[in-house]
């Protein structure tokens, strides 16, 4: 896929078909009608490949480019049967440890190696739910910046051009951008659910031993004990999703309501297309335009609910990991000497710029700061201490019941029912309860 969203050679010769003559001499009042009339007739989808004309193509183009990248960044060798049953050997292991420490049963799936492709295939259904939201975000932002008024009938025609161009590059740049993402991740992801997000289509645990081999190269542990101990932490996750049946499309709703939030500034942008340039306006200039929408995609969230949104999805995932950080120590104490270590290795690899930890970022704006993880962690150890394991799994049962961000600085507040936030009265929880369908 080419960096530019048009591919202007392709659209020089539909110009040209279209019988509006040299393309270095455009004259964009004459196009506008001209598209205008095809598009009346449904005869045009300016700007649009036929990938584009089709969600389902689209997708797939973008999860196989993912794969392509992939590959050719580190191989990705087939995992021998020899590992998978050592896999699925060590995982049952890891089961064993975590019952008595974990409310939450296990999801009764083997353990599984996956290579990174198998992965990124695993995944890819669950990465387009995450995604398409942001697509559409990006699209309704464009639309919304390409209306003006009805009396300019000039602009109006412009509007009209650029509408399904703008909606169409919403999804060429983001598809673009993601691939190289997805690629990353795949190359880096120790098991399938590090990112904090269950995206895998099943609730089995699942490792992947080509970037596990990676990650232990120069780490001065024994490698057996860093596939159990991301055994254990990928089983402990994979539990919580399984019986949190809100936890998943919770995090789903953040992410979609984020992306309604998004806005793009055209100001800029639309002080280009001033009427009285229009006849001499090349194609190269409405290329230039998209050009220079493109770096308004990938900005940090700006706007208020923007920020609330993220904040809350941090507060979320750092409950989640503060929770498998705490279990895994409870469940290792007993049978580990080094586990304190393997945890200070996982706790510098959540510090560091990795694809895993820079993923959502990079798309969203999102940062999983590990300072949060670790008042989470040390939350739900006073939790238990206070109210025991079921009491402590049990603040799982519904949102509402969870600890915010201000309990994670105090957590005395939170086992001791201190200025407890009452979500019932709250519009923004209100509306994700409709998104959820509660």
């Amino acid at each position: 896929m080419s960096n530019n969203p048009f591919d202007f050679e392709q659209l020089r010769r539909m110009l040209e078909q279209l019988g509006l003559g040299n393309a270095e001499d455009l004259n964009l009042e004459q196009l506008i009608a001209q598209v205008n009339r095809l598009q009346s007739s449904g005869g045009f989808a300016f700007g649009m490949t036929n990938a584009d004309l089709d969600p389902d193509a689209a997708w797939r183009t973008t999860v196989t480019a993912a794969k392509q990248l992939a590959a050719e960044a580190g191989g990705d060798p087939a995992v021998p049967e020899h590992e998978q049953n050592a896999v699925r050997d060590a995982e049952r292991l890891a089961q064993s440890w975590l019952t008595p420490v974990v409310t939450f049963a296990e999801t009764g799936l083997p353990g599984q190696a996956m290579t990174r492709s198998q992965w990124l295939d695993a995944t890819s259904d669950g990465w387009r739910s995450v995604i398409e939201p942001i697509i559409d975000g990006l699209a309704g932002a464009l639309q919304r910046g390409t209306a003006v008024d009805d009396e300019d009938d000039a602009m109006q025609g412009m509007a009209q051009l650029l509408g399904p161009m703008m909606k169409s590059s919403a999804s060429l740049i983001y598809r673009d951008r993601l691939k190289r993402e997805l690629a990353n991740l795949a190359g880096d992801i120790l098991t399938g659910t590090e990112s904090g997000f269950n995206l895998l289509g099943s609730s089995g645990v699942v490792i992947l031993p080509t970037n596990v081999a990676a990650f232990t190269r120069d780490l001065d542990v024994d490698d057996s004990d860093v596939v159990l101990y991301l055994l254990l932490r990928e089983a402990a996750r994979e539990r919580l999703f399984h019986a949190v049946g809100w936890l998943s499309p919770q995090l789903s709703a953040l992410l979609a309501h984020y992306s309604r939030e998004i806005t793009i500034d055209f100001e800029g942008i639309a002080s280009q297309f001033q009427p009285e340039n229009f006849e001499n306006m090349s194609i190269e200039d409405v290329v230039a335009v998209g050009e220079s929408v493109r770096g308004s995609f990938f900005q940090p969230a700006s706007t208020p609910t923007q920020l609330e949104i993220l904040e809350r999805l941090e507060t979320l995932l750092a409950l989640v990991e503060g929770w498998v950080d705490h279990v895994v120590a409870r469940a290792t104490a007993p049978w580990m000497p080094h586990a304190a270590t393997l945890d200070e290795i996982i706790n510098r690899r959540r510090a560091s710029a990795t694809p895993v930890t820079g993923v959502f970022s990079e798309l969203i704006g999102l940062d999983l700061h590990p300072r949060l993880v670790r008042d989470a962690r040390n939350l739900w150890a006073a939790v238990e201490h206070e109210r025991g394991l079921d009491g402590r799994d049990a603040v799982w049962r519904h949102p509402d019941l969870l600890p915010t961000k201000k309990h994670l600085a105090d957590p005395l507040s939170f086992t001791g029912g201190q200025d407890v936030a009452d979500p019932s009265d709250d519009d923004f929880d209100q509306e994700l309860r409709k998104l959820l369908g509660d």
